[in-house]
């Protein structure tokens, strides 16, 4: 029978015993795979045509291992610290060798673990698992780094999350570069504080990430850095790349706690996330987030805080004296903040067809892009469309506008052909991201057994730049779009 890739490894599980607890993942007998992601399948070996029955093999190996891993670590969670959380409903089954590179392989609602929550039953709603892959899936399309979903299993289970009567239970199996995180440090760093774990555990661990996911790091002008030095500035660059990559879709993370941030710099646990419609740079749409701590606009400043707490965590490793260890975590975090400034005026001078190295009065311009599209409540993705379409636009924005002037002053000033304007727009401003109210749609018809819909966005977000006929409806948002709310699913 195909396989993915096997057998798979426990390397992580081997190297950092301190770091997992064994135990083994609940995948009741009537589980079925319900969904394959073909493409990842064949990026990961298996042979054209046989995907399915490659998953289905891992999945029922999955199924009879008697052992998988938890992984501990700690996390500020919207500001509180917490010591202790852990994978409380998802277990690391392992790692498959890509090329040069290891692929985690990851289950999510696969049953309780010893960081469960007492109560906790460690399974997960169908919906989200789904919720997961699609949009997962559409920041794959878009080019930004993130996690993927391998496949959904259908459990025959029910369980109780959002409303009183039950709903279908699914299992994530999920792929990402790793599953380390900044609140796997946070761990490590109190961990070996109380002497639970070997006192050397995050001085390799700091090398293993580095040699995974930095494996340049010892070379050129660079190659004298202390390990934990270049790991926090690659971390940094990284997450300050990818915030960047995420505002220039108008796609709202939900979550952005420490025990979420990928060293490895993907996007990573997917729960209340969402897209912007209408322009709002507050936007905020997760029900548990009552004080908009994780907004779009506040994403940049977040994930700076974040990286603020990695610092923390790794801060006696840096340099033996406090106030040099001290000096070069505050130079990282300058550092993220000129980036993510370099990385977002990039992202929208592309989205506006201002080509080659934007001079200083891109990024005035783009503010003021963005202020008129909230004062005037436009649909994000649609304006950037319209313009890439060459397409009607009213108001500020409209041909001969002052705006539009500035535009091609800017334009001009690039040495940007409207040629290459337009090939910059295309490859930059999607027809087709998962909009929430169609997500939703999706997802309440798979928990009624109708797979159709599901499939239908998921083909058109594969695909994001290229317009199809006969999916107008997915381009645009319904007019009640602005009183979306998202959960968590736990």
């Amino acid at each position: 029978m195909p396989q993915v890739l096997p057998p798979l490894t426990t390397q992580f599980a081997r190297e950092f015993p301190g770091l997992v607890r064994e135990c083994a993942p609940d995948i009741p007998t009537d589980t079925r795979v319900a969904a394959v992601n073909a493409p990842l399948a064949r990026e990961l070996g298996s042979d054209p045509g046989e995907e399915t029955e490659a998953v289905e093999g891992l999945v029922r190996d999955l199924a009879n291992a008697t052992s998988a891993h938890a992984m501990a670590y700690s996390g500020h969670q919207f500001g509180t610290f917490s010591p202790v959380l852990g994978d409380g409903r998802a277990h690391l089954v392992g790692e498959l060798t890509v090329g040069d590179a290891l692929v985690d392989v990851h289950l999510k609602g696969s049953g309780r673990t010893p960081f469960s929550r007492p109560g906790s039953d460690g399974k997960a709603p169908l919906s989200a698992m789904y919720r997961e892959y699609l949009i997962s899936e559409a920041l794959h399309a878009l080019g930004i780094p993130t996690s993927r979903t391998l496949a959904v299993l259908e459990t025959g289970e029910r369980i109780r999350r959002r409303a009183p009567e039950p709903e279908p239970a699914g299992i994530l199996v999920r792929t990402a570069a790793s599953h380390v995180r900044v609140g796997t440090f946070q761990f490590a760093r109190i961990a070996s504080d109380q002497g639970v774990i070997e006192p050397d555990t995050r001085e390799k661990l700091v090398r293993s990430a580095l040699e995974r996911h930095y494996p340049a790091w010892g070379e050129g002008p660079d190659a004298s850095t202390a390990p934990a030095l270049a790991l926090l500035r690659g971390v940094a660059s990284r997450q300050a790349q990818l915030v960047a990559q995420w505002m220039g879709v108008g796609f709202v993370h939900g979550v952005l706690n420490t025990d979420n941030v990928s060293v490895a710099g993907e996007s990573i646990d997917f729960g209340p996330c969402a897209f912007l419609d209408r322009y709002e740079s507050g936007a905020c749409f997760s029900s548990i987030d009552t004080g908009g701590r994780y907004a779009y606009g506040q994403q940049p400043a977040m994930t700076q805080w974040n990286m603020a707490r990695f610092a923390e965590s790794l801060l006696d490793l840096l340099d033996p004296d406090p106030e040099t260890a001290i000096e070069q975590a505050s130079t990282v975090l300058r550092e993220f903040e000129q980036e993510y400034r370099a990385a977002f005026t990039r992202v929208f001078a592309r989205k506006l067809g201002i080509g080659a190295t934007p001079e200083a009065g891109v990024e005035q311009f783009i503010a003021h892009t963005l202020d008129a599209l909230e004062r005037e409540e436009q649909d994000f993705t649609l304006f950037f469309r319209a313009l890439t379409d060459d397409a009607e636009r009213e108001g500020e924005f409209a041909a001969g506008s002052a705006w539009q002037a500035e535009l091609e002053e800017h334009r001009a000033r690039a040495g940007t052909s409207p040629e290459h304007a337009a090939t910059l727009m295309r490859e930059a401003n999607p027809i087709y991201i998962p909009r929430n109210h169609h997500v939703e749609k999706a997802l309440r018809d798979i928990e009624r057994g109708d797979a159709a819909t599901f499939e239908r966005l998921l083909a058109a977000i594969r695909n994001p730049f290229t317009r199809v006929d006969g999916l107008d409806d997915l381009e645009s948002p319904p007019p009640n779009a602005r009183f979306f709310t998202s959960f968590c699913g736990t």
